[in-house]
C-alpha cells in the first residue's frame, strides 16, 4: 500500500505508513521567504517504506537530493533506518539530533561530518535563514534518554517523537486526534514509557514552552490539535506508567492472576464450545504491534504485562461480544464477587458497564484501557 501524505497547512505535510492502527509518521517541513527555502525531514518512516518515501519527497520537493535537514527524535529504527540511505542519495543533508542518538545510528554507516549535534546550538536554539526558529527540548528517557523534540514556535508545532504517540483508537477517518484518541495513546504510554517522573517532566517542558503549541505531531498515531493537547497532557501527568504501574499492583500481582484464573476457570466451567473460549483467549493478544497483554499457559494465566484491572476489562469485553444480555450479567456479576473475596479493586468499566450499540471491534478493543 502507498504512503498516505496530508497537507496539515503551508508548511507542514504527513507522510505516513499504512500500518493501521499502529502508523509511523514523518514529516516534512518546507519553511520560506523572498529568498530562501528550507526542507527538513522529521523522523524518516521505516526502511521497509523507503522506495515510496523517494517517490513521495519526488512529488512533494522535487527529490530527495532537496532535503536540506534531517531531524531525529530518537535512534528506533522506525525512524532511523531510512537515513543512511537518504543521505547517501541527498549529498548537501546534515543531520541534526543527540549525541545519544548519535551514538548508535551511526553504525548505519553515517559520515560524523554531516552530522550536527543539538548540544552543540547555543541555548539549543537555531534561527534559520528562512527566520524560523528551530528550538530544541530534551525528554530524558521518553521513552529514550537522547530523546529531543523539535519545536518550531513561530508555526506553533511540537514534534514530540513518541511522546503523545500511540495506536490510532479513534472510529473517524483523518488524521486528526479526537476524544477516542486517549485509548490507543494511553495503552502505548503505558507499555513504553519507562516511569511517570520521566513523563511528567517532559509534559511540564510542554507547559512552558512560549508561546504554547497549537499542534503536536507524534512519531505514531493521530496529530494533536488546540484544546485536545491540554486535556491529553493533563490526563498523562496522572497515567501510571512502566515501573510504577508495575510496581503499584506488583505486592497484588498473585492475587490478582489468583482472582484472573477463577474467574477464567467458572467461564470454562460454563462455557460450550471449548475451540471458542481458547479462540478468545488467543484474540487476547491479537495485535501485530505489542508483546502479550497476558500470558497465557496451556490457557492458565501466567503473567499480567499491562495492569491487573486492564486485563479483568480486556477479559470481560472480549467475552461479552457476541454474549446474550443474561450471559453478560453473569459474567459482571461473577467478576464483581470473586475480586470482592478477595479484597481487591473492581475496575470502573466493569462496575458501570452499560449495554452499548453495534460498535467499531478495534474500538471495542481499546476501550478497556479508558479510565
Amino acid at each position: 500500500m502507498p504512503l498516505k501524505v496530508t497537507k496539515i497547512d503551508e508548511y507542514i505535510t504527513a507522510i505516513q505508513t499504512p500500518d493501521y492502527p499502529f502508523t509511523s509518521n514523518s514529516y516534512l517541513i518546507t519553511l520560506k521567504n523572498k529568498e530562501e527555502k528550507i526542507n527538513i525531514l522529521v523522523d524518516p518512516i521505516p526502511q521497509e517504506f523507503f522506495k515510496d518515501l523517494v517517490l513521495s519527497l519526488k512529488d512533494l520537493i522535487g527529490g530527495v537530493e532537496n532535503i536540506d535537514i534531517i531531524f531525529l527524535n530518537h535512534q528506533d529504527p522506525d525512524v532511523s533506518s531510512s537515513v543512511a540511505p537518504l543521505m547517501d542519495m541527498s549529498k548537501n543533508t546534515i543531520l541534526i539530533t543527540s549525541e545519544d542518538t548519535w551514538r548508535l545510528v551511526r553504525f548505519y554507516g553515517l559520515n560524523r561530518e554531516r552530522f550536527q549535534p543539538i548540544e552543540y546550538f547555543p541555548n539549543r536554539r537555531v534561527i534559520l535563514k528562512t527566520d524560523d526558529t528551530l528550538e530544541f527540548i530534551h525528554t530524558p528517557f521518553c521513552h529514550f534518554r537522547g530523546a529531543w523534540m523539535l519545536y518550531i514556535p513561530e508555526r506553533k508545532a511540537l514534534f514530540s517523537g513518541d511522546l503523545l504517540g500511540g495506536l490510532s483508537s479513534r472510529e473517524v477517518n483523518g488524521i486528526y486526534a479526537n476524544e477516542d484518541s486517549w485509548e490507543g495513546i494511553k495503552l502505548f504510554h503505558e507499555i513504553y514509557m519507562p516511569s511517570k517522573e520521566a513523563l511528567k517532566l517532559a509534559i511540564d517542558k510542554i507547559g512552558r514552552l512560549t508561546p504554547l503549541p497549537e499542534l503536536i505531531l507524534p512519531q505514531h498515531g493521530d496529530i494533536i490539535r488546540k484544546n485536545l493537547i491540554l486535556d491529553f497532557l493533563s490526563r498523562l501527568n496522572d497515567l501510571d506508567v512502566g515501573l510504577d504501574y508495575i510496581k503499584k499492583y506488583e505486592s497484588q500481582h498473585q492475587i490478582y492472576l489468583f482472582a484472573f484464573n477463577e474467574i477464567l476457570q467458572n467461564l470454562k466451567n460454563s462455557y460450550q464450545n471449548r475451540d471458542k473460549l481458547m479462540q478468545k483467549l488467543k484474540e487476547l493478544n491479537s495485535s501485530p504491534f505489542f508483546p502479550e497483554l497476558i500470558h497465557f499457559e496451556n490457557g492458565v494465566a501466567i503473567e499480567f504485562r499491562i495492569p491487573p484491572e486492564s486485563a479483568l476489562e480486556l477479559l470481560f469485553e472480549k467475552f461479552k461480544e457476541d454474549a446474550t444480555l443474561e450471559e453478560k450479567e453473569n459474567l459482571r456479576i461473577d467478576i464483581i464477587k470473586t475480586l470482592r473475596k478477595y479484597n481487591l479493586d473492581i475496575p470502573e468499566g466493569i462496575l458501570t458497564e452499560k449495554q452499548k450499540t453495534t460498535e467499531n471491534p478495534l474500538r471495542r478493543l481499546f476501550k478497556i484501557f479508558q479510565r
